[in-house]
């Protein structure tokens, strides 16, 4: 398996290409918006890794949720290769990817994203990475009320958390061994902001 991972669905975008050998992460750090970085640095992993595109047995993407616009802009670029190649696409969602670094330690991962005035997203996953509270929208105080005394906190919405973003290495991880589909999907858990103007 030659695995490429687009992660872009907070301010800082990642790469992660993982291989028989070794899994390689990068993180872009760039100004620029994730639309003008993501696919440059693509290329250019691939060519230090020399690897041609065509050599990608699958592709992973981190369908959200997060920034709507980062999320959409992975999504269609891991749509665009998985189409043009002719290799599936697989979807990681970002609150399983932010837990991945904390699992096995026999204590729930609670991962907990902020989305601004006291709103978030969260899910609640066991030690071995089962699902016990889904992804969902959510008000970050009830949420917190909710979790288990020992659970570990991740991620930017956390009060005493670490601040994590997703990474494309977890993705890269989570991905191996998963089936494959044709095409992913963003995983939208509440209105974008102009959604939300225009119902107002």
């Amino acid at each position: 398996m030659i695995l490429l991972a687009l992660e872009s669905t907070d301010e800082r975008a990642s790469l992660a290409l993982l291989t028989e050998a070794n899994c390689r992460e990068v993180l872009i750090q760039s100004p620029l918006r994730h639309e003008q970085t993501l696919m440059p640095a693509v290329d250019a992993l691939l060519s230090e890794e020399n690897i041609t595109p065509s050599d990608l047995t699958a592709l992973a993407v981190d369908v959200g949720p997060g920034s709507f616009t980062g999320v959409r802009i992975g999504v269609c670029h891991a749509n665009a290769m998985a189409a043009a190649l002719g290799i599936p696409v697989i979807p990681v969602n970002a609150l399983e990817a932010l837990s991945y670094p904390h699992l096995q330690q026999d204590r729930p991962v609670a991962a907990i994203i902020d989305a601004r005035n006291g709103n978030g997203y969260g899910a609640l996953y066991a030690p071995d990475g089962t699902q016990l509270l889904p992804p969902d929208a959510i008000e970050i105080d009830p949420f917190l009320r909710q979790l288990p005394q020992n659970a570990i906190l991740t991620g930017t919405g956390a009060p005493q958390g670490d601040g994590a973003l997703p990474a494309a290495g977890a993705v890269a991880r989570l991905a191996q061994g998963r089936p494959g589909q044709k095409e992913a999907h963003p995983l939208y858990l509440r209105p974008s902001q102009a959604e939300r103007m225009h119902k107002g």
